[in-house]
């Protein structure tokens, strides 16, 4: 049996599912994609395009910076997170500054806490 990735360009309803134009439908068996392809509601991917290298970086970058449950966010609310959690590690490294301590930009955002609590401590 052969199965390809389909990339929809109309609504489809999949294992009782409805997805919308843009979702990526990975390994559909062969008869039913050329039936969906011909319906003009769907079109043939490649497996590992360049959306799915952009959601890869999206997902590395939110790991990095700590996002909880980086792996399974969608596009849009991985870069919500992603801003989010850049905002609060620049005020972060602000305040790692202005209490004297050195190496701010090459920290952590649990390092910088870490730093912030034990700075405050003393």
């Amino acid at each position: 049996m052969i199965e390809v990735d389909l990339k929809l360009t109309g609504v489809v309803k999949q294992g009782g599912k409805w997805r919308k134009p843009g979702d990526v439908i990975r390994k559909v068996d062969d008869e039913i994609a050329q039936e969906l392809i011909a319906a003009c509601v769907a079109e043939e991917t490649e497996a590992g395009t360049d959306d799915d290298a952009e959601l890869k970086g999206l997902r590395e970058r939110a790991k990095a910076l700590g996002v909880s449950n980086a792996g399974r966010l969608g596009e849009a609310k991985l870069k919500e997170s992603i801003t989010e959690r850049e905002t609060e590690l620049e005020k972060l490294r602000t305040e790692v500054t202005e209490l004297g301590i050195e190496g701010a930009n090459s920290k952590t955002f649990e390092e910088l806490i870490t730093d912030i609590a034990n700075a405050k401590k003393k």
